[in-house]
């Protein structure tokens, strides 16, 4: 049975689906046609707002999760350097930075060799004021840019780009990149993080304080999943507005994978379009929100008060299988 909407799949708007409209009694598990159902509607909407099932608890989330039958992506297996707090074995934090601070839109782990393809987000306690997640089809936003700035675009096409951030040796909870590399990395030692950085084409540099700059290898910025459409699949947008400042900011953030560095007003134009792009997801208490990260940006508004918002990746993807889909 198709779905039947009034928006657009042009658009960011997630499609929202509660419990009638898919014939369910709240609290229902999901079954195989239901699953099925919801999966098509992500595939043709990038984001699915499920709002109505009862949830209130992490567990409770947890278990919707597993209810989909997909992959769990622990975050402690990931190159993530966002600060979390683990729940349980696929629940986290979303992110422990301070509620002044805006994460900017981003695909999950766009900057690291393995990344999650489908996000599970969870309403534990609504926002008091504020605290939006802001979601931006990337493909939508890669027609913009195309249309604003076709030289730019081809340029990512062209060169790819390389990542830059700067790894604390102890925890900064101020920032949305504060994990340390110890955590980062899951290693012990600077030995072991020097290995384990080489072996993955990274390149590295020690900084005072025992901080780790590193910079990954090239890595595509405009991609084609499985035949599907171009998407705007990075890290540039979070990367440019907003990475962690540090002593080592004479070295550039981003440069294209030739070592060339990005003319400052493409980013910022890049920035501007991208946001132009946004759906703000306001909300209630036991929403679940399911991403196509492949597809969907996503963010964080400043808010004050009360939010706790909670996470899980699933069905994770390393750059080696991205390359034999990737057109």
């Amino acid at each position: 049975m198709p779905f039947m909407s009034n928006l657009s799949s042009a658009t960011s708007e997630p499609l929202l689906l509660t419990p009638s409209e898919l014939g369910l009694v709240s609290g229902e598990r999901l079954e195989e046609s239901t699953r099925g159902r919801i999966n098509d509607a992500l595939k043709e909407y990038g984001s699915v707002l499920l709002r109505g099932y009862d949830l209130a608890t992490d567990q409770d989330f947890d278990n919707f999760i597993k209810s989909f039958d997909l992959e769990n992506f622990p975050y402690d297996d990931s190159f993530s350097n966002a600060v979390r707090r683990n729940r349980s074995a696929r629940v986290f934090t979303a992110n422990e930075a301070p509620p002044d601070v805006e994460i900017h839109l981003h695909h999950e782990m766009a900057q690291t060799l393995t990344f999650p393809t489908k996000l599970f987000f969870f309403c534990e306690t609504a926002p008091t004021e504020g605290g939006a997640t802001p979601i931006c089809r990337s493909d939508i936003a890669l027609k913009k840019l195309t249309a604003s700035n076709a030289s730019f675009v081809e340029s990512l096409k062209r060169k790819g780009v390389r990542y830059r951030n700067t790894m604390p040796a102890t925890e900064d909870r101020a920032s949305g990149q504060g994990r340390t590399w110890y955590q980062t990395l899951s290693v012990d030692s600077a030995q072991a993080a020097e290995q384990k950085l080489t072996a993955l084409g990274y390149r590295y540099r020690w900084l005072p304080e025992e901080e780790l700059s590193v910079q990954t290898p090239r890595l595509p910025a405009i991609c084609s999943f499985n035949g599907s459409s171009e998407v705007f699949f990075n890290q540039l947008v979070a990367a440019a507005a907003s990475w962690r400042n540090t002593a080592d900011e004479a070295e550039a953030r981003l440069v294209y994978g030739d070592d060339t560095l990005i003319d400052s007003t493409d980013l910022k134009l890049m920035i501007e379009v991208c946001y132009d792009s946004v759906v703000d997801l306001d909300w209630q208490q036991g929403d679940v929100a399911l991403i196509d990260n492949l597809k969907v940006m996503h963010g964080r508004r400043p808010y004050r008060g009360k939010r706790s918002v909670l996470a899980a990746l699933c069905s994770p993807m390393s750059r080696e299988a991205m390359e034999s889909t990737t057109a």
